[in-house]
């Protein structure tokens, strides 16, 4: 990752995947595979709420990109 920030408000009923379906759709990443995290928390499931999540106002979320190993 470029170590770039993007500051958003979200609706508590999206998923990780939306948001991540989103951030690749305006090219903000690209098209490899991602979790969503809470900085210095858990790594959220893709398909529960954010808020069914426990991701709170004022979270930071980190993007972290899938690593196979080869």
């Amino acid at each position: 990752m470029d170590g770039r920030v993007i500051s958003v408000t979200l609706d508590s009923s999206m998923t990780p995947n939306e948001i991540i379906r989103e951030l690749i759709s305006h090219e903000f990443i690209g098209t490899e595979i991602y979790s969503l995290g809470i900085k210095g928390g858990h790594i959220l499931d893709l398909y529960k709420s954010i808020y069914q999540s426990g991701v709170k106002d004022n979270d930071t979320l980190r993007i972290i990109p899938s690593v196979c190993a080869g």
